[in-house]
């Protein structure tokens, strides 16, 4: 099942809510007979649709671990993000511009990631999968929320990615949370310093005013090499 089918089954921004008043509208059309239940992938990409957008940052959480005295290796660093809708007709799924930056401006020269954000139902599991997509040629799409038009033409040609760093997210029984894992050992960047690898070790958790990641990497010893070594996550508030 595709975007295009879950537009057609929970509307354009569903909600939690709007998911349930669908199913129940459907089982009045069937003279009260039973509609077949939403999947768990197309209930988990509704949450998604309706959250996933806006500017985050974690200051407060970062100033809290400042003011408490943590030290530098369980501190989280401050971070800044944006996630913005585009209509990218040449790739599948639900699609976001995402950028970060280093202090939550639009400045070129402060731009340190972007790219696009995926978000699709998995044809084998029924799951939903968080993809991050790339720009082949990334200097020109800076800030390209603000000129949309630059991302019609796009297509996974233009685009590098790493399937093993895709995210399966499902929601939780209330609707309140659509989280997943990253699956361990999968997801594996190239440590030019050390010359060995490291190994992504994350997980995501989305609410509807919340983006939280662990986003940290360890070498084959489990040693970490980049993030945090709190586990308490990474936590994003909506601004």
């Amino acid at each position: 099942m595709n975007f295009h089918d879950v537009q057609q089954r929970t509307g354009s921004s569903p909600t939690h809510r709007s998911v349930v008043s669908v199913t129940l509208a459907l089982i009045l059309l069937a003279g009260c007979q039973p509609a077949p239940p939403l999947e768990p992938g197309d209930i988990a990409l509704a949450l998604v649709q309706e959250w996933v957008d806006g500017t985050y940052d974690n200051v407060a959480q970062a100033d809290a671990d400042a003011a408490a005295g943590l030290p530098p290796h369980l501190a989280h660093r401050p971070m800044y993000q944006l996630f913005a809708r585009v209509n990218v007709p040449g790739i599948e799924g639900y699609i976001l511009y995402q950028q970060s930056s280093a202090d939550g401006s639009e400045d070129a020269a402060l731009i340190f990631r972007h790219g696009l954000m995926q978000y699709f139902i998995d044809n084998d599991t029924g799951i939903l999968r968080q993809r991050e997509l790339y720009f082949l040629e990334p200097e020109k799409f800076k800030n390209s929320h603000r000129n949309p038009e630059i991302l019609r033409a796009i297509t996974l040609a233009d685009m590098t990615w790493d399937e093993g760093c895709d995210f399966y997210l499902q929601a939780n029984t209330s609707g309140t949370l659509v989280s997943g894992p990253l699956p361990e050992g999968t997801c594996i960047q190239f440590n030019p310093g050390t010359q060995s690898d490291m190994y992504a070790e994350d997980l995501v958790e989305i609410t509807a005013d919340e983006y939280r990641f662990l986003g940290r990497y360890v070498n084959a010893d489990g040693q970490v090499m980049w993030g945090t070594e709190s586990d308490e996550l990474n936590r994003m508030v909506k601004q």
